[in-house]
């Protein structure tokens, strides 16, 4: 019995053990299978959706405006919440008021405008179905009607505001992050999740040379076309060399460890100098010109940012043009890459290809007429009392309105309804009005081809928005609660928009036309793609170097393609094209103010004193309006004891130098000797490019020149100086600028064009850069320069103090004609000498030829 009892008691205890052992086994299978499975979580606020204000106002009876939202891939999507956080102006009929949301075309949600006493909170969820990788369209559509004020004036109480930085797209997906392969990497690129991280490149070795600065242009470009209207951030990170002085930090690093500002990074350089950071076995495979991605670890110091899907891109060679090579191919986004981690680049790749089908999207309105909807408009109908609509026209660079003609606005529209007194068409042109057109105050009617007249003036080269305003007054009291029947307008998109003949001339400097084409840098100018140009950046610091690829991205995104440069590291002459040049200014040797609006001397001082006032803001110290006061004293004190020398450096800073010296100074300028065989390499691909996008070969040289003395010799006498009033830059001592946009024309005989970005310190153009993209300074370019400062929204503008003009299709007589009307009715006192002069010059010949046919017939 003892035994049988025995037995059984260990029966049962091994009958225990066994399940505990199995469940042990189960929870430690789980625990370790935890990780691969774990849900990856991605909250994009809606602010990182478009630049400028963290806000979204919808005004009228209706009104819509589209998010452009590109999503990361996810694997396994099970969960999407949208949340809103929004607001109304006014309490208004509930059954009348909504705004209604749309994903990729589809309604999702009904919100009421019930809003009017404070934000409300709204969350959405989503079917995963809507939601796909990369583009997605967000769209917010407002109907709203007053409850007490049925007429025009009543429509101005009607707004919906959404927070956008309180608002948030939330994806959960059960599959974690997928693994980066080359397919989807321009996705992550600008993925939205990510959207506010600057795109960090990487370059070893410590310092950047010139092939390095010209493969981050290449790849700087191509991310700022992909980026679209939103605008792009590059920073520099360069990493020291192994046994530098930075000791460990810089010895025992590798792609998992490198400290990136964030989560998307781009490694360039040949195979022996990114080896160190690669590690042996990924080194091994790079035996041509060579691409792949890797992810990078989240969080912690290591760049993954927050949250998942970080990631480092490579492009890589055993020589400088293997690298050229695998750099093209990047830079390409008219060619999909294929679905693996890494491959061998086996194609060349020209740039100049490249460029011509991107500039083929790019729609540009020439002289003729075009109907709205070949400028993106749809038909639209509208029921109430103002309807507010907009469409965009894009004009070539080099547009030049003549003063006396118009752009011709032909209107087909439909109205409807019993109209009061003062019923209206409105047209504005960039925000400014433009022509009007009463509507006919029957009960309904046709406007079929009407003609409004657009000033020529108000429109500029590049995009171009006109908005059109309908206002629709009742016939008489109308009682909003029982209205059945409002006013109904239509603006049909057979209207047509006719661009007569125009001047092809450009007139520089003029950063709006910069800022707006990126001309004379990029795009195409009459008939022919605008030239290589040479990017030089004095100075050691990688900020530097960052605020020219950040430049050079944006430039690119307006010309609409990418551009061909000639990278320059330091300064070692005076460049012999078109020059983008990027320095401290105490660094900036004299051969670069020689024929700037500003002295160097007094742009050092406004533009330290400028850093100095950011930086204690920057701080959370403002500086005292004493302490800003006195700054400026010493600044006009300073002026008033040391006449300004044109060209000439702050005492004490940057020894003299001529036209060929070394930019050496406080910040650490790199001379440009050793560059001979990069700047050969680059020249040569520039005059492919050149050559590739040439059209106007035929032309000789002798008669270009010919033509380019002629346009200066007319540029004399109808352009007029503007002198640049430093001292009246001091005015407002609340901010001073703390970094500069200059654009002048280069020293000597032929028509070049240099554009300077400079400020005191790297500190100062890092915060500046940020601004001026973030705060939507960009648009505000204007003149012939731009000065800002990061602690506060403004853009203090220069008028060009001395404007040169490049005529295009110089061979055409029609255009020729158009340049001399213009110029000459800005300058009316030359027009009326020119009149005198020919009125005097008929009289004489007609005195002449009368006294000989009388000497005739008298016989004498």
């Amino acid at each position: 019995m003892s035994g049988s009892r025995a037995h059984t008691a260990g029966g049962r205890r091994s009958g225990r053990v066994l399940p505990a052992l199995l469940l042990l086994a189960l929870s430690l299978w789980l625990g370790w299978a935890a990780p691969a499975l774990a849900a990856d979580k991605r909250v994009i606020p809606l602010s990182n959706l478009r630049d400028g204000q963290a806000e979204v106002t919808l005004h009228g009876e209706t009104e819509t405006v589209a998010l452009r939202a590109v999503l990361p891939p996810v694997v396994g999507l099970t969960s999407v919440v949208l949340a809103l956080t929004y607001e109304n102006g006014i309490d208004i009929l509930p059954e009348k008021g909504s705004m209604s949301v749309f994903i990729n075309g589809s309604p999702v949600a009904d919100l009421p405008l019930a809003a009017f006493k404070g934000p409300v909170n709204a969350a959405i969820t989503l079917p995963a179905s809507l939601i796909r990788p990369g583009e997605n369209q967000i769209v917010f559509q407002t109907n709203a009607q007053h409850r007490a004020i049925c007429t025009v004036r009543g429509t101005y109480d009607l707004w919906a505001r959404i927070d956008l930085a309180a608002s948030s797209l939330t994806l959960v997906s059960d599959g974690g992050v997928p693994t980066p392969d080359l397919a989807m990497m321009r996705q992550l690129l600008v993925a939205s999740d990510r959207a506010r991280e600057p795109l960090a490149i990487i370059e070893p070795g410590g310092g950047i040379d010139a092939d390095e600065l010209g493969w981050g242009s290449m790849v700087a470009q191509s991310y700022g076309l992909l980026l679209g209207d939103q605008t792009p951030r590059v920073v520099a990170v360069s990493v020291p060399p192994k046994g530098a002085e930075a000791g460990a930090a810089g010895s025992g690093m590798t792609l998992e460890s490198l400290p990136l500002p964030g989560g998307k990074a781009i490694l360039i350089g040949t195979r022996d100098r990114i080896a160190p950071l690669l590690g042996e076995a990924r080194a091994a495979a790079i035996t041509g010109p060579f691409l792949a991605v890797y992810p990078l670890p989240a969080g912690g110091g290591a760049g993954g940012g927050t949250g998942g899907g970080a990631f480092v891109a490579v492009a890589s060679g055993r020589t400088q043009q293997e690298v050229d090579q695998a750099v093209m191919r990047l830079a390409d986004v008219t060619r999909p890459l294929p679905t693996q981690s890494s491959m061998i680049v086996a194609d060349q790749t020209s740039p100049a290809g490249s460029a011509a089908a991107v500039a083929a999207r790019v729609p540009v309105q020439a002289e003729g007429r075009y109907r709205l909807s070949e400028l993106g408009f749809q038909t639209v109908r509208h029921s109430g009392y103002r309807y507010a609509g907009r469409f965009g026209l894009t004009l070539p660079t080099g547009f030049a309105p003549v003063s006396d003609r118009s752009i011709l606005f032909h209107v087909d529209a439909a109205f409807e309804g019993d109209l009061g007194p003062g019923a209206i068409l409105n047209v504005r042109v960039n925000g400014q009005s433009a022509g009007a057109m009463e509507i006919d105050k029957r009960s309904s009617g046709i406007i079929e081809k009407g003609e409004m007249p657009l000033p020529m003036t108000l429109f500029r080269p590049g995009p171009n928005l006109i908005e059109v305003e309908a206002e629709l007054p009742p016939a008489g009291g109308t009682d909003c609660v029982f209205a059945v029947r409002r006013p109904t307008f239509t603006l049909f998109d057979s209207s047509a928009i006719e661009i007569p003949g125009f001047a092809r001339l450009v007139t520089l400097p003029s950063l709006g036309g910069f800022a707006n084409t990126a001309y004379p840098y990029g795009g195409t100018a009459g008939t022919e793609p605008a030239p290589p140009f040479d990017l030089v950046v004095v100075g050691r610091d990688p900020a530097w170097f960052g605020a020219a690829w950040s430049l050079t991205a944006r430039l690119a995104q307006r010309a609409g393609e990418p551009m061909t440069v000639v990278p320059y590291v330091g300064w070692d002459g005076v460049p012999a094209d078109n020059a983008l040049i990027v320095g401290p200014v105490a660094a900036l040797p004299q051969a670069v103010f020689a024929s700037a609006p500003l002295p160097a001397d007094r742009l050092a001082g406004l533009l330290e004193a400028g850093s100095l006032i950011a930086q204690a803001g920057a701080r959370g110290e403002p500086m005292p309006a004493a302490d800003r006061r006195a700054l400026v004293d010493r600044l006009r004190l300073g002026w008033s004891g040391n006449p300004a020398r044109q060209g000439s450096a702050r005492s004490g800073a940057v020894p003299a130098m001529g036209f060929a010296g070394s930019a050496l100074a406080a910040d650490g300028g790199v001379q440009g000797g050793g560059q001979g065989g990069a700047q050969g390499r680059w020249q040569r691909m520039a005059g492919d490019a050149k050559d590739a996008g040439a059209s106007g070969g035929w032309i000789p040289d002798w008669a270009r020149r010919a033509m380019a003395a002629a346009a200066r010799y007319v540029n004399h006498w109808t352009a007029e100086d503007a002198p640049v009033d430093v001292v009246a830059l001091t005015e407002n001592t609340e901010t001073l600028p703390e970094a500069a946009l200059l654009q002048y024309r280069a020293p000597g005989t032929e028509t070049l064009t240099w554009t300077l970005l400079t400020a005191s310190d790297s500190r100062s153009i890092d915060r500046a850069m940020r601004s001026l993209g973030e705060a939507g300074q960009w648009d505000k370019l204007r003149g012939g320069g731009a000065l800002w400062s990061s602690a506060a929204p403004a853009v203090t503008t220069l008028d060009a103090s001395r404007p040169y003009q490049i005529i295009l299709n110089p061979f055409d007589i029609g255009n020729l004609i158009l340049i001399l009307a213009r110029n000459l009715s800005q300058r009316i006192e030359l027009l009326f000498a020119l009149l005198m002069g020919t009125a005097v010059l008929l009289t004489v010949a007609m005195r002449l030829l009368l006294k000989h046919g009388h000497g005739e017939r008298s016989g004498s």
